[in-house]
């Protein structure tokens, strides 16, 4: 029997260990790991839409000598920014969209802002048409049609708005590989990081100080993996496949489709009705699959089965 392990358990609470995720833990996907610094929420949100401002702006693209570096930087600001905006929205509701897919996140990008561009046409339109009131009346060109494009206007949208769809999409990957936190280095089945450190601790860097510590058990939820220690949990976005494989070299074993666990964290093993279920030293309750058992009476032949 497992150190801790009593003849007549009482039966843990069903509801330990089941935490609800956040509601908006799927929608921060694309970039989340570029955007755990500091360093990547600047990049991609201030810097990159301030630089095109200020070169559009300043060389007054589209309006010439008709309106001055001033007044033409605060429009073309106005206007990246909305752009922007649009971009971040249509790439968010691209991923939600596709979360069952693995998609890359240049594909994601390219994507949602071709999505978020249509979806906020008509407010982008009307302030094209804003930028055009402020030239004088003889030299005001057309704007795009409002409030959607016809057919025949769409080759000249698809090439207004395709330098924009590129720019973005390429600051995305950028900012994506230049500046996201270290562990996403950190391949599949390797046993150690760049740094030296073990693959745990890398996991371990990623989680809230007041939660670190030895990590006790993993649960599947979409893309993200619920890592448990000690102290509490907290979701990482990472693959749960990945996340046993990395994991691959610690004493622990997978018990289910949905969770990982780690040998010493368990102290109780036991059965109600046809349904197997581990008990870690959390108190979290932590069902087993039947195709599992084989692996885990394997690993510990001295665990007896309970029927509670």
């Amino acid at each position: 029997m497992i150190p801790g392990e009593s003849s007549s358990p009482q039966e843990p609470d069903p509801g330990a260990g089941r935490h609800r995720r956040p509601w908006f833990g799927p929608w921060f996907g694309p970039w989340r790991e570029g955007l755990t610094t500091p360093a990547g929420r600047v990049a991609l949100f201030v810097v990159a839409p301030l630089l095109a401002s200020v070169v559009l702006g300043w060389n007054r693209v589209d309006f010439g000598s008709q309106l001055s570096r001033v007044a033409s930087t605060l429009y073309w600001t106005g206007l990246v920014y909305a752009v922007w905006a649009a971009a971040t929205f249509g790439t968010l509701l691209v991923h939600v969209a596709s979360r069952h897919r693995r998609w890359p996140q240049w594909l994601l990008a390219l994507a949602g802002a071709v999505v978020g561009l249509v979806v906020f046409y008509w407010p982008i339109a009307r302030y094209r048409h804003f930028g055009l009131s402020l030239l004088p009346p003889g030299a005001r060109g057309a704007g795009p049609p409002l409030p959607w494009p016809a057919l025949d206007y769409l080759p000249q949208l698809i090439a207004n708005t395709l330098p924009g769809i590129l720019y973005w999409t390429v600051t995305v990957w950028i900012v994506s590989r230049t500046l996201a936190a270290p562990s996403r280095e950190l391949l599949p089945g390797a046993t150690s990081a760049p740094g030296g450190l073990s693959v745990e601790a890398v996991l371990r860097a990623r989680l809230p100080a007041h939660l670190d510590g030895e990590i006790l058990a993993l649960k599947a939820e979409d893309h993200y993996v619920r890592v448990y220690t000690a102290k509490g949990d907290t979701l990482v976005h990472h693959r749960f496949r990945d996340a046993v494989h990395d994991l691959a070299s610690i004493d622990g074993l997978q018990v289910h489709r949905s969770f990982w666990v780690r040998r010493s964290a368990i102290t109780r093993r036991y059965s109600e009705g046809h349904g197997h279920f581990l008990c870690l030293q959390n108190d979290l309750r932590v069902p087993v699959s039947r195709s599992y058992l084989n692996a885990l009476r394997t690993g510990d032949s001295t665990v007896s089965t309970e029927s509670g």
